[in-house]
């Protein structure tokens, strides 16, 4: 009884080599016709001309925000707003201490009396000859010399205040009273209330090429939360930023009832008017990738076999990738099966 179940087991394992045995056999004797195919699934390549919008981030600013300053330097002697004050047409921002600017124009207007005086002694002597035709130029000379000196201690008199030229807010103050300040300098960040907000924002080179002048803009602000303002593209820089290498495009909102203020932070998508072609594939096609770059497969209809083709990316749109290049005269795509082909293999599409 031990004897054949002992048989029994050793026949158990001979018959797994038995089988390949016959079967190489047959082989050998029958080889196939034909190479075997892999069986694959396909999606078609869908074309469509579309415009993606452009997304950027910036902050809203008034479209006349402007930097006041003094054009002469000196001792700051009174800061009359601060930061986020209302102020109107005409009114005194901040003056300097007039008592060295004060002395100038006396040395000036001084100086201009004394010219005056020795230009009209020349002239007398002149006409009863005892002057000469060059002293009584060069008296004119130097009287012109000391006009113009008087009007420039005058102008930067003038000029030693700071006057708000329109109605507006100080967005930014840059000094405290008693300082010295050059000529120049910054003093007040000020923004006028006229109604023509603007929000500034930067793209990358890939993205200025696609914009034009009046394309439409989407914009939205935290504080208007799903409700969108609508704008369009007002100036494109024609260079790039030397820091970051990217192009500032100025967007111009429309009227809008909504109170919008100086540093809102904004999220714009910007259409642009130009279409582009692109494929749309599905997201399973994907064979490799490499950031915007990838491989997929496609079907030679004519020999059943597939082919390996690099595509360019240009968006990933939920399950579907938006392709820029590659996909020019393709109309089909594995999406199942990628994984067992290789270039040249034979393909079976199944439903």
């Amino acid at each position: 009884m031990k004897k054949n179940r002992l048989m029994a087991f050793v026949g158990l394992l001979a018959l797994p080599t038995l089988i390949w045995f016959v079967y190489n056999s047959s082989a050998n004797e029958n080889p196939p016709a034909t190479r075997r195919s892999v069986p694959v699934r396909v999606a078609k390549v869908v074309k469509k001309e579309l415009a993606f919008p452009i997304h950027a981030s910036g902050k809203v600013a008034s479209k006349a925000e402007l930097n006041l300053a003094f054009k002469v330097g000196g001792i700051l002697q009174r800061v009359a707003v601060d930061e986020g004050d209302f102020v109107r047409k005409g009114q005194v921002l901040a003056s300097l201490n007039l008592a060295e600017i004060s002395a100038q124009v006396t040395q000036a207007r001084a100086g201009y009396e004394k010219a005056e005086r020795d230009y009209q002694r020349v002239q007398n002597l002149f006409a009863d000859s005892v002057a000469t035709l060059e002293q009584m130029q060069d008296a004119r000379s130097a009287l012109d010399v000391a006009q113009a000196n008087l009007r420039i201690a005058e102008f930067n008199a003038e000029y030693a205040k700071i006057i708000a030229p329109t109605d507006g807010y100080i967005l930014k103050r840059y000094v405290e009273a008693n300082e010295l300040v050059s000529p120049g300098s910054n003093v007040f960040r000020f923004g006028s209330t006229a109604k023509d907000w603007v929000v500034r924002v930067s793209v990358i080179d890939r993205d200025v090429v696609r914009l034009n002048l009046g394309d439409s803009v989407s914009v939205e602000f935290d504080v208007y939360e799903n409700e969108p303002f609508v704008g369009t593209v007002a100036e494109i820089a024609e260079s790039a930023d030397p820091m970051t290498g990217t192009f500032e495009v100025e967007v111009r909102l429309k009227p809008d009832a909504r109170r919008v203020v100086s540093g809102f932070f904004a999220q714009v998508d910007i259409f642009p008017s130009e279409k582009k072609m692109y494929s749309f594939i599905p997201i399973e096609a994907l064979y490799e990738g490499d950031g915007m770059a990838g491989t997929v497969f496609t079907i030679d209809l004519q020999t059943n076999t597939a082919n390996k083709q690099r595509i360019v990316i240009g968006r990933v749109l939920n399950r579907e990738l938006a392709v820029i290049r590659g996909l020019e005269n393709v109309s089909e795509v594995v999406t199942e099966g990628a994984a067992y082909l290789d270039e040249g293999k034979l393909v079976n599409i199944v439903p």
